[in-house]
């Protein structure tokens, strides 16, 4: 069997970009992969970038050096904007390497939003809204109230992801009770 060869991404101001059709096309049909733009462009979400380049799917370029970036390299200048990133990061990929589709969850106050396996965005709803968080951190029953109702009223689960300081990632489901 032939081994695939990388997609060509580019860092561009600060964001992932496939240029060319074929290539974005490639990427979106094989797992929903990014946003699509005019002329055929895609954007990749950060954790998506990091994603795809850590399994050798894609070969990120700095448009204005030409330099072909690591792993290290991306998540160090992606993480400029992004503090959490890594965080996300871990709870993406391990949610990807379960099979489910994780978009960003922007709209609904998470970070993202995920699909059932073999869901495509776009044909049906996501199922999930996760929220990824470090071990120990902290949110007041207010915050966990409002992301929980949000949830619902969206009909989707809402999942916290605590990330513990050797990577693990514990799942907690939180649902509304109505007497």
């Amino acid at each position: 069997m032939e081994a695939e060869i990388p997609v060509d991404a580019y860092l561009y101001r600060e964001k992932v970009m496939v240029w060319e059709e074929a290539q974005a096309n490639q990427l979106y049909q094989r797992g929903a992969f990014g946003k699509s733009l005019s002329g055929g462009k895609l954007q990749l979400a950060p954790v998506e970038a990091l994603y795809l380049l850590d399994g050798g799917k894609i070969r990120v370029i700095d448009r204005e050096t030409g330099e072909q970036l690591k792993f290290g390299e991306l998540s160090a200048r992606l993480a400029r904007r992004d503090s959490e990133l890594m965080l996300k990061y871990a709870v993406y990929a391990d949610l990807r390497s379960r099979g489910y589709v994780v978009k960003t969850g922007l709209k609904f106050g998470a970070h993202f939003r995920v699909y059932e396996r073999g869901d495509k965005p776009g044909d049906t709803h996501s199922k999930y809204i996760v929220h990824a968080i470090p071990e120990g951190g902290r949110f007041t029953p207010t915050e966990l109230a409002r992301a929980v109702r949000l949830a619902h009223s969206v009909r989707k689960s809402m999942l916290f992801a605590v990330v513990d300081d050797e990577g693990d990632i514990t799942y907690y489901s939180l649902s509304r009770e109505r007497p």
